[in-house]
């Protein structure tokens, strides 16, 4: 969807809890600062780190390893630290295969970590800490799970750590991402995410909410706001309540979420209130052409409760997107030319296609494992634009063929060109413009590596 840098949001909170509890920390963001490796390097070897942690998502996976590398080679005695989804459910793995990792936090950090730096300063024993791995006598060994975090007792994440100014997003302008709840309550097969939080959705006080949005717009002079939530639609108060604060507070934002598409229906009545508080919008997850696949995929949805969901959402000029997976199991080049006539059926302001990506901790990776499916363990491929696996059907070189002209058969549509620059929504309008330049881009990628092979 463009160009962007995003704050590190849970790196942001985890430095809250420590400072909250009189603990000297600082966050080195190498994207926003623009920090290269030598750099970051030399910026270890001058703060003398006790211990320093990085984030492992799966796709930057070898990223944070690249940290944990660093900090060895120029501070030995520092004791490194992954977290993350990704190492959540690979610490065995992780720890056996890349020595320069010393311990993993699993699951939500905020606990764990400050008992970890309690642990590292009184020189006590790391096993006695809840909710990480590590490495005893060359075995790998894990501790008790820790409680879930009452996300309402949190402070607000440690903003002032970082250069907000240099944060953007092509189509949002000056943003930050924020979180209004944590977990999902719906067990997608694809998805990791409910699994890492617990499988509880969780929501914050929308007033402390808010007061995080009004934070960063006045302070920050931020003005868009993308809420990170698995599933921000979930519950009717929770969402009157963050639309009357904004409102109340007069606050002069537009906001963006992921959610479901039945529950824009079960919600229906608060689309008004939602669009006059800033909701542009709504990100949905149409996942399939077909009621078996959604029902494979255990999302408890149907084709014709998205539709109704997207027609809902532009009645009240808010912007629906869909993000459609391709690559499954039984795909074939019928089937996904029937996804992407589905798509233009269901008339999204602007699909994302999405290739289908069987994450750590996911139904899918598990099932994906154990059949031999997976065809490449290159972890920076696991980023929903690459083909890890092959269907029945097809290779991966012609999934990825497949899924380029996804994008082109959609977005070089004449009757959705026109739609999309005409719409009387200036929003809309700016996203088709961009829409266009990434598909030229992807045509013209794909004229290359088709001219070197």
């Amino acid at each position: 969807m463009g160009d962007y840098v995003s704050p590190p949001l849970g790196l942001l909170q985890l430095a809250a809890v420590l400072e909250a509890a009189g603990i000297d920390v600082d966050i080195i963001d190498c994207n926003a600062s623009e920090i290269g490796w030598t750099a970051l390097g030399d910026t270890i070897k001058q703060l003398q780190p006790n211990i320093i942690g990085a984030t492992a998502t799966t796709p930057f996976f070898y990223e944070a390893l690249g940290v944990m590398q660093v900090t060895k080679k120029v501070s030995p005695d520092t004791v490194t630290v992954l977290g993350g989804p990704h190492v959540t459910f690979t610490s065995e793995e992780t720890l056996r295969q890349h020595p320069e990792v010393d311990v993993i936090v699993r699951g939500e950090g905020e606990q764990t970590l400050l008992e970890l730096v309690r642990c590292h300063e009184k020189g006590d024993d790391v096993s006695q800490v809840k909710g990480v791995a590590f490495r005893h006598n060359r075995e790998v060994e894990q501790t008790p799970p820790q409680a879930p975090v009452n996300v309402d007792e949190l402070p607000l994440p440690a903003y002032h750590l970082l250069p907000m100014q240099k944060y953007y997003f092509t189509i949002l302008g000056k943003f930050a991402t924020i979180l209004s709840s944590r977990g999902c309550p719906h067990r997608c097969t694809f998805c990791s995410e409910w699994r890492f939080w617990g499988g509880k959705w969780r929501p914050r006080n929308p007033k402390k909410v808010v007061d995080e949005i009004e934070l960063l717009n006045t302070k920050y002079d931020r003005e868009s706001f993308w809420f990170g939530d698995d599933c921000f639609n979930a519950n009717a108060k929770h969402i009157q309540g963050i639309c009357s604060e904004i409102m109340a507070r007069g606050l002069d934002i537009s906001w963006f979420y992921q959610g479901r598409a039945d529950l824009v229906m079960k919600h229906k009545e608060l689309l008004p209130q939602m669009r006059q508080s800033g909701n542009l919008m709504a990100q949905i997850g149409v996942e399939s052409s077909t009621n078996k696949e959604l029902k494979e995929f255990n999302k408890d949805l149907t084709v014709e409760q998205v539709k109704e969901a997207i027609d809902l959402l532009q009645k009240h000029d808010i912007v629906a997107q869909g993000l459609q997976i391709i690559g499954t199991r039984r795909d074939n080049a019928d089937s996904i030319a029937h996804k992407v006539r589905c798509m233009k059926w269901l008339d999204p302001a602007f699909p994302i296609f999405t290739m289908f990506t069987p994450f750590p901790g996911s139904d899918v990776y598990e099932e994906a494992k154990a059949n031999g499916w997976l065809e490449t363990l290159d972890y920076s491929l696991y980023d929903m634009s690459h083909a890890i696996m092959p269907t029945e059907h097809l290779s991966r070189k012609q999934l990825m063929s497949l899924y380029q002209w996804c994008f082109m058969s959609y977005y070089l549509d004449p009757v959705k060109i026109v739609k999309g620059l005409a719409s009387r929504n200036n929003w809309k309008r700016r996203v088709w413009r961009h829409m266009l330049k990434y598909t030229a881009k992807q045509i013209a990628r794909s004229f290359r590596q088709t001219v070197l092979q």
